[in-house]
């Protein structure tokens, strides 16, 4: 009984602030983690949400949007990098903004072992953080892209797919 009395204790001494998503015409939603008691605690944009005032951290974002009753796209960021994201402080009595998503940046991280070359591809928000290149969608996740290098002259030299993973 007296561990549960603290935690109310200690979760209210502290007051409590707000968090709201700005995503450029994306609705957003950021799933945080942190606070005394760690919790996981989710806020969708639209109205700020009421937090305890604490520090947090991302656990998941997800950007999505719709473009009719059933016609949907999203890109999700589950392991970071997080960029600005990566400390959530939420003060009491203050409105803490997530300005995230777009524009987006396109990150090609090219590696080289012999003769074999990966090239890994990162959508970079505008806080710095890292979606996965694959887009899921109301049809499901979408086909790798194709890659063609060509020389030059527009001779293709070699051609292929992306593989996720």
């Amino acid at each position: 009984m007296a561990v549960a009395i603290a935690a109310v204790y200690f979760a209210g001494s502290g007051g409590a602030g707000f968090v709201q998503i700005d995503a450029s015409g994306f609705h957003a939603d950021v799933e945080l983690r942190g606070g005394w008691l760690k919790k996981t605690v989710s806020v969708s944009q639209g109205e700020p949400a009421k937090f305890p005032a604490a520090t947090y951290r991302p656990r998941r974002v997800v950007l999505r949007v719709e473009e009719g009753p059933d016609k949907w796209w999203s890109l999700l960021v589950r392991r970071g990098p997080w960029g600005d994201l990566a400390t959530v402080k939420v003060g009491k009595g203050q409105t803490t903004t997530l300005a995230l998503g777009p524009p987006l940046t396109v990150h090609a991280d090219v590696k080289r072992n012999g003769r074999a070359v990966s090239v890994g591809l990162s959508l970079i928000g505008q806080a710095g953080e890292h979606y996965g290149p694959q887009v899921l969608s109301s049809d499901g996740p979408s086909p790798a892209p194709k890659l063609k290098i060509m020389d030059e002259t527009a001779n293709i030299l070699t051609s292929g797919k992306f593989e996720y993973g």
